[in-house]
């Protein structure tokens, strides 16, 4: 296994020092340990991955060093454009190191939703032109790998990718920070569930997702028509925008800090075009909890105060369970687009399940609902 503090001092070594990105499990533990014992100037985590590397072209520029970008493979979706048009060799000519988790791994067992980018994540990034490396467990031949990586970033002035195929960096016993606000989010979802009738509900990726399915099913008639979005992080509420749009149904939206802040823009579009009665609700727990709880910027702005100003006709902030229970009591049957930010701590059980059906399944069963209704 590679120790996070041996890593970050062996590329501290070779004059690295910056770090940025957005984080996955497979590098939880080496995140928490640079969230702890770096300065926080030196690693900022972005709202999405394309963010990171324009931020590490710009370090790049401003010093001459080498920055390293950390995310999960899937994040090459987002990272694409800048990386052809912005970081390669044929435009700025950025040298900088990838540091990819390698979800789906052929030959591993992974989630769905990681099966397609983890097939073709080599020969996405043959097709870039970027050279990559997989990372061993092997600290020593880990480190000959990285400082082959690292020669061709300067000699080429171009990104190199590290893939990380598993779980190899030991957990340097680190707890993720914790949230201080009383409320839970499974709580929060059971009394959703309880106060729901006939909505669409749409939940974002991450444990939401997994919560809801799970206290659904143990309801005594389960919501029939629900979409629990895998993947695609940030991108769920725009698959409910169209849900919203074109169905005919009143379409609640439960959403992550995380997702929304992937693709902020996305609050805009709501706010022209989701109906009357479109219900966006955010829990914030000011973290990426599902891949370790390394921080978002949450609690650091005014999601209310954006969604106001991108048209959503009512906005509501909660913290407490009667600030919930009044607004479920109130508000939620309000006919007005509206926003609702439930801060919460960054707790879940570590026995959650995940859903039992595909999730083809799911959409398949959510359009026969939504045909007969």
């Amino acid at each position: 296994m590679i120790h996070p503090e041996r890593f970050y001092q062996y590329l501290s070594g070779k004059g690295i020092d910056f770090f940025t990105g957005v984080p996955d499990s497979l590098l939880k533990s080496l995140l928490l340990y640079f969230h702890k014992n770096i300065n926080p100037s030196n690693h900022i985590i972005t709202a999405n991955e394309g963010l990171a590397i324009a931020l590490a072209s710009g370090y790049h520029i401003s010093t001459g060093k080498i920055p390293v970008v950390y995310m999960q493979n899937s994040g090459l979706g987002n990272a694409i454009n800048p990386l052809t048009s912005l970081a390669s060799a044929e435009v700025y000519a950025i040298p900088m190191i990838l540091l990819i988790g390698w979800r789906g791994m052929p030959g591993k067992k992974d989630e769905p939703q990681h099966t397609k980018m983890g097939q073709v994540t080599d020969k996405l990034l043959q097709m870039l032109d970027i050279p990559f490396f997989i990372l061993e467990e092997d600290e020593e031949k880990s480190f000959a790998v990285m400082d082959t990586a690292i020669t061709l970033a300067v000699k080429n002035s171009k990104p190199v990718a590290l893939l990380i195929p598993g779980e190899l960096f030991d957990d340097p016993e680190t707890q993720p920070p914790s949230s201080i606000y009383p409320l839970g989010r499974e709580m929060v979802i059971q009394k959703l569930i309880d106060h729901f009738t006939d909505e669409v509900v749409v939940c974002t990726t991450g444990k939401s997702g997994r919560e809801f399915f799970e206290l659904n099913r143990q309801r005594n008639q389960p919501i029939a028509k629900t979409f629990l979005a895998v993947g695609s992080m940030g991108l769920a509420n725009h698959t409910a925008l169209g849900i919203d749009m074109h169905s005919g149904h009143r379409v609640v939206m439960i959403d992550g800090d995380g997702a929304v802040l992937m693709h902020m823009g996305s609050l805009a579009d709501i706010g022209k075009w989701a109906s009357s009665s479109f219900v966006h609700i955010v829990i914030n727990n000011g973290s990426h909890e599902s891949v370790g709880a390394q921080p978002t910027l949450g609690f650091d702005i005014d999601f209310c105060a954006i969604a106001k100003a991108c048209g959503y006709a009512s906005v509501y902030s909660i913290e407490q369970e009667h600030e919930l229970s009044n607004w479920l009591s109130g508000g939620f049957h309000k006919e007005e687009k509206q926003l609702v930010e439930i801060r919460v701590n960054n707790t879940s059980r570590s026995n959650l399940g995940r859903p039992t059906n595909s999730p083809a399944q799911r959409k398949d069963e959510l359009m026969r609902v939504l045909r007969n209704k």
